[in-house]
């Protein structure tokens, strides 16, 4: 059977399950394991990013919340095994086809983005922004603030317009500068800058490579 990702709900559920089974009658500072969890450390990136001294901290409470980290370390190296496979950020046509699927029968326009890492490979899908049929008010401190929290290395800015038409607009065009300026100062790689419609995509770095050829 070919193997899926995980969208970010159903890790989440999973997360949840995880820590219900396994720690369920267990106590850390006094309140269940399961509602500090969630209150800490709510999601698989969260437990992610947690340091070797709070681990350590955790683990002193109770053994089985070290057997519970044991077993997440079991399956990261699971993950690790497998030979990697190309990420759809890797593609602008891959990235595009992909974004067009999941925009499919939107009536407002709004903006996702896809942080990555080092090589690439997509470690977060994000909806940021939903606005009107026309119109979506963009924040660029709001990306780049979820872009260091993922510690992502860069990014691609995809929105969609409803009408089909994937022309930018001198305001898409200026925020995608604008964007592109603030990643250089925060050392983050705004990899591209996308436009969705119907069944068709825009793409700034394809534009940007045609004008230079």
């Amino acid at each position: 059977m070919e193997e899926q990702k995980l969208t970010g709900f159903q890790a989440t559920s999973l997360y949840e399950r995880a820590i219900r089974c396994c720690l369920s009658d267990v106590e850390i500072h006094g309140i269940s394991a399961y509602r500090y969890l969630q209150l800490y450390y709510p999601d698989l990136i969260d437990l992610k990013q947690i340091s070797r001294n709070q681990r350590d901290e955790l683990c002193q409470c109770d053994q089985r919340i070290n057997e519970f980290f044991m077993a997440l370390d079991l399956g990261a190296a699971m993950v690790k095994v497998y030979p990697e496979i190309e990420g759809v950020a890797y593609s602008s046509v891959e990235l595009g086809q992909a974004m067009i699927a999941h925009f499919a029968g939107e009536e407002q326009e709004s903006v996702c983005v896809a942080f990555t890492d080092a090589q690439n490979n997509i470690i977060k899908l994000k909806t940021l922004f939903i606005g009107g049929r026309s119109e979506c008010v963009l924040y660029p401190d709001q990306i780049f603030k979820h872009a260091l929290r993922y510690s992502a290395s860069g990014l691609v800015m995809v929105h969609n317009h409803p009408s089909g038409n994937i022309k930018p607009s001198q305001q898409d065009l200026a925020f995608a500068k604008r964007l592109e300026r603030g990643g250089k100062l925060l050392g983050i790689q705004v990899l591209d800058f996308m436009i969705v419609g119907n069944d068709q995509y825009y793409s700034w770095r394809e534009q940007e490579l045609q004008a230079q050829s």
